[in-house]
């Protein structure tokens, strides 16, 4: 949990000098009246479409329905994931498609590094498409967003957990992401990221059994244009 703790701790080390500094130096004070005002809904992710993130996550053995109403019981793997991903225009078909129902459609990749105590270290390949409500009543005081995210999951090997509960599985599997993002309205654009990483057969769309792994973590992302 010392990494989880870690995430906290930048984040608000990262906050600082935009908060701060842009109040006590004397060019901040100067141009006070020039003082960037971001938007605080789906409008921040036109602004700024792309986006670079760091996740740390810790593997449980629970299903996903049972993470997702409190139950977690960790296997001892974590992964860490870099990942990248792209705003798609208002005039883009697909976000023309789902709006007003979806008010933010984004692609997506990441890479991420499994690391468990009973396997080798796995590589993972995960392209996917995020579909993410930003308009929320109570963004002026925490700006939030909700998001989930559908797409493959690629394994340069068969995780030890995904081995362990089920008796067919593969390399590719479906990719599921959940995730709330949070930051501060003076500076949006840097975002505290809480997931859900999931790996699974997708009822049998893969060939393979339809449970596989989840893992809950932190990450850190920033916007940028």
């Amino acid at each position: 949990m010392s990494v989880c703790r870690f995430l906290f701790i930048a984040f608000a080390f990262l906050l600082t000098p935009t908060i701060g500094l842009a109040a006590t130096t004397p060019a901040a004070v100067m141009n006070k009246s020039m003082t960037t005002t971001y938007p605080n809904n789906q409008q921040l992710y036109d602004a700024y479409p792309w986006a670079a993130m760091y996740y740390y996550g810790i593997t449980g053995k629970d299903a996903l329905g049972s993470i997702l109403v409190g139950n977690f019981h960790r296997w001892p793997e974590h992964i860490q994931s870099v990942e990248v991903s792209r705003t798609l225009s208002p005039d883009n078909f697909l976000r023309k498609l789902v709006n007003p129902l979806v008010g933010v459609v984004q692609l997506a990749g990441n890479f991420t590094v499994r690391n468990g105590s009973n396997e080798s270290t796995i590589y993972e390949f995960d392209p996917y498409i995020q579909f993410r409500w930003a308009n929320l009543p109570w963004n002026d005081y925490v700006n939030t967003s909700l998001a989930i995210g559908e797409g493959i999951s690629y394994a340069t090997s068969v995780p030890a957990i995904e081995r362990n509960y089920n008796d067919r599985t593969k390399r590719l599997l479906n990719y599921l992401m959940l995730e709330a993002t949070f930051g501060m309205p003076s500076y949006p654009r840097l975002q505290l990221v809480a997931r859900i990483h999931h790996r699974s057969g997708a009822f049998g769309l893969y060939h393979a059994d339809n449970s596989g792994s989840n893992v809950v973590g932190l990450g850190i992302r920033y916007l940028f244009d």
